[in-house]
């Protein structure tokens, strides 16, 4: 164990939910390293359980797509002033960024020129290889150390800002998966279909009424089919919940769970998933999916004309190729959905081809002790060595 001073002081900063989740994994594995530092910042639920002291709640504050940021920028701009006068006041050894990039990479930018000794680490990269790749070289002028999550951004890194050091710990969702718990089959014998509509309140406002009336069109199709709807947390729950009794969905044959996310997607057959960092906790559990996703239609049209890439999903970047179907903005359609889930539960062939390609996805994250292995490349950018 890592002896370490009781002043040690290390700021993790995240602004959403799944970037809050993996905040605080890390958090964790170095409290393992440094019991007795003090962990503050601003993040969500999940960091403050493990231990940070939070500021405020800036996950709470989330957003989906350029419209919702421009309505919101003075808020967010209060929030970001706070925060770096909070961060300029204590000094603190180390600010660890996770995700979050329009707000996050503004921050560190302004705390290389305030706090010239305090080390910037960077968790889970922006995606710069698909839009703004000009940001690398930004990257590289503020940070002292990035963490990435995907083998193929240490490459990508290396040839565009190659004075940044980089290392990949592998994908922090393979931590989650319980071998122990996965695989157990329900005891009524039912067959199931996996819901996820976003963890954020916007993404569940465009995506729950889409998935909804898929699954209310699935199960008068196919009597006895049943469906399992995972929720981040007890407020997005109660959303749900809301959203399905006014819509008169409330009757749906639906689980509504919350954690052991990976568990509970091994005992289906098939996900109707918004796309995000669940493909690939879909990916993990070897459920084929159908991926949709649904925005204001500006940040669409915006988004379209600058990430650079054919393809929304992760599974489907990391392949290279369109391995998950995928259904977007005027596609997103309950009545595509159900019919295209329709087929794929008639084709035990289709879904043991999707589940082998899905097997090669999981192979390219690396392997379990992810966030063990990120929190000792933390400690090393620390105390001055060089991190693996």
């Amino acid at each position: 164990m890592t002896e370490d001073k009781p002043s040690l002081q290390i700021h993790l900063i995240a602004g959403e939910a799944s970037g809050d989740r993996h905040a605080a994994e890390l958090l964790r594995e170095l409290r393992k390293l440094y019991p007795r530092a003090r962990f503050g910042g601003v993040g969500g639920r999940h960091l403050k359980a493990a231990g940070q002291e939070q500021l405020f709640d800036l996950a709470e504050h989330a957003v989906v797509g350029l419209t919702d940021v421009l309505l919101n920028y003075r808020k967010f701009k209060r929030l970001f002033d706070r925060l770096a006068a909070d961060i300029e006041a204590r000094q603190p050894d180390a600010v660890i960024f996770v995700d979050f990039p329009g707000f996050n990479l503004r921050l560190a930018a302004r705390l290389r020129r305030r706090l010239p000794t305090t080390k910037l680490i960077y968790y889970i990269s922006p995606q710069v290889w698909a839009w703004k790749a000009g940001r690398a070289k930004q990257m590289e002028a503020i940070l002292d150390h990035l963490l990435v999550i995907f083998r193929f951004e240490k490459d990508w890194f290396a040839e565009r800002a190659p004075r940044l050091p980089v290392s990949w710990p592998g994908h922090p969702v393979l931590d989650r998966w319980d071998d122990d718990a996965a695989g157990i089959s329900p005891e009524d014998g039912a067959e199931r279909v996996a819901l996820l509509p976003g963890s954020r309140r916007r993404e569940i406002e465009a995506h729950l009424p889409i998935v909804a009336e898929a699954a209310r069109q699935m199960a008068l199709a196919r009597p006895g089919l049943k469906f399992v709807l995972l929720a981040a947390d007890m407020e997005r729950r109660q959303q749900i919940e809301r959203m399905l009794e006014r819509k008169g969905l409330g009757h749906l044959p639906l689980e509504i769970r919350m954690g052991y996310a990976l568990t509970h997607l091994s005992r289906c057959r098939l996900a109707l998933v918004a796309s995000g960092t669940a493909t690939l906790e879909c990916a993990v559990a070897g459920l084929p999916m159908l991926i949709l996703y649904k925005v204001n239609p500006l940040t669409y049209w915006v988004g379209r004309r600058l990430v650079k890439l054919p393809y929304i999903g992760m599974v489907n970047v990391i392949a290279g190729r369109k391995i998950m179907p995928e259904f977007l903005q005027d596609n997103a359609d309950a009545g595509k959905l159900a019919e295209a889930a329709r087929r794929l539960l008639d084709s035990p062939e289709a879904l043991e081809k999707m589940k082998g390609e899905l097997a090669a996805v999981r192979a390219t994250l690396g392997e379990p002790g992810v966030n063990a292995r990120a929190a000792s490349a933390v400690r090393d950018v620390i105390e001055g060595r060089k991190a693996g």
